[in-house]
């Protein structure tokens, strides 16, 4: 009986010797189901890769919001009951603004690794016990849908705009003041005239019909939409060097590539909004000149409220680097 289990674990042990000693197979929990069109581009794309680039060493298994709540998500990471955490930096505004700020700087995927910025977050993030991991771009920033144009004001006054934080500073300046609802109230609120305007990125008019109960979008648009991801430090330093290498050059290749698929992407959408009936109204010529400034500080506001002495130093040296509108 005991040549038997020392035979059954012999074999065992040069079974698991089959196995690449270091095979890592990771969960990543996403803001957002495949139905945002960032996740099939990013979080999958980036599982893809990953798996592809690591000769399968490397696995991902996605977890959406139905998971934990898009705004509960920081935490969990944080704690190792998920790898890997695929979000907006606004979405956990409530536990720091660090990530937040990447929407107010210029959408140059190499200048914006190769200033120093991401080691500033980096290192703000491991505080938290999470390692960034990659930041990407939309290729296209943020609008705010109208029931009716811009008027002679050329801005926004006595406008009732939904807004989340994102939003708060810009649409105040501007003259509005500011509804809180969620993204699935806005249809509604629109419709019965409860809001006048909604502001969003400039993907989700199609997806979500707004072109029904909203006539216009304003123009420029401000800002760049940026998702995050984030790994849990324990699974980081759990990771060979190798490994390491891996992760971080497969999220390189899809901060240019994903990027370069969104720009395409949006020219799509713009064209697809207008034949809806989206009609642009233009902010007048001094508030367009500056809206992209004014969307920018107020980010830098809440990044530097709730980051503290990293956010001040992360907004420094973007002014210092050129990669910001202020």
């Amino acid at each position: 009986m005991t040549f038997i289990k020392q035979s059954f674990c012999a074999a065992a042990i040069m079974a698991a010797g089959a196995i690449p000693a270091h095979a890592e197979s990771l969960t990543m929990l996403s803001s957002w189901d495949e139905s945002y069109n960032a996740v099939p581009v990013f979080a999958q794309g980036f599982a893809e890769k990953l798996e592809e680039n690591s000769g399968g060493d490397l696995t991902v298994e996605l977890r959406g919001p139905e998971t934990v709540s898009p705004f509960e998500q920081l935490q969990p990471v944080s704690a190792g009951l998920f790898d890997m955490l695929f979000t907006h930096g606004a979405y956990h505004l409530g536990e720091t603004a660090m990530a937040f700020g990447m929407d107010a700087v210029t959408d140059d995927p190499e200048a914006r690794r190769e200033s120093g910025i991401f080691d500033v977050i980096d290192s703000h993030y491991n505080k938290r016990n999470l390692k960034l991991i990659g930041v990407f771009s939309a290729a296209s920033g943020y609008h705010i849908m109208l029931r009716d144009p811009i008027g002679e004001d050329g801005a926004l006054e006595g406008r009732k705009i939904r807004a989340s934080g994102t939003y708060h500073d810009l649409v105040t300046e501007l003259g509005g003041s500011v509804v809180t609802l969620p993204a699935s109230e806005i249809y509604s609120s629109l419709e019965r005239g409860v809001v006048d305007g909604a502001a969003w990125p400039v993907f989700g008019a199609m997806d979500y019909k707004w072109y029904e109960v909203a006539d216009y979008m304003t123009r420029p648009t401000f800002g760049v939409t940026n998702l995050s991801m984030f790994m849990n430090l324990d699974t980081w330093n759990g990771l060979s060097e190798d490994q390491q290498k891996m992760v971080v050059d497969t999220a390189k290749e899809l901060e240019v590539e994903g990027r370069l698929h969104f720009e395409d992407l949006w020219e799509k959408e713009d064209k697809a909004m207008q034949e809806a009936g989206l009609e642009i109204t233009q902010f007048g010529d001094e508030t367009a000149e500056n809206v992209n400034a004014i969307f920018a500080a107020g980010i830098w506001k809440q990044v530097e409220a709730k980051a503290g002495d990293d956010g001040k130093a992360f907004h420094d040296l973007a002014v210092e680097k050129g990669l910001t509108a202020e």
